[in-house]
């Protein structure tokens, strides 16, 4: 299945103007997309643009008094961990999983 790079550009616009408009549930769902194409495509430079986006949109939403829903402290209170942390965790997962496969088919094969 071929993945377009316009379709990721859409994906990151629409998250972008979520995220302005303070709507971080809807701007982490498209993240969340955003990262599901980066991992189908192998496109570990996209990764870091979400990882990027993901960091800046979840210290602006830190940053709001009271603290927003989603915040840590509200997690906190949830015995939950942030859900922008869990994010950044799972980006990385992606990017270590895509590391190992492009490692393990540069092995020559066993004899």
């Amino acid at each position: 299945m071929a993945y377009s790079a316009a379709m990721l550009e859409e994906l990151l616009q629409l998250n972008g103007r979520a995220a302005e408009q303070g709507h971080f549930d809807v701007a982490y769902h498209l993240l969340m997309a955003a990262l599901h194409f980066a991992d189908h495509s192998r496109d570990v430079a996209a990764l870091n643009v979400i990882a990027r986006l993901a960091r800046e949109q979840g210290q602006a939403l830190e940053r709001i008094k009271p603290p927003h829903p989603l915040s840590r402290a509200h997690a906190q209170l949830r015995g939950q961990t942030a859900l922008f942390d869990s994010f950044a965790a799972h980006i990385e997962a992606v990017r270590l999983r895509l590391q190992s496969e492009e490692h393990r088919q540069k092995r020559p094969p066993l004899a």
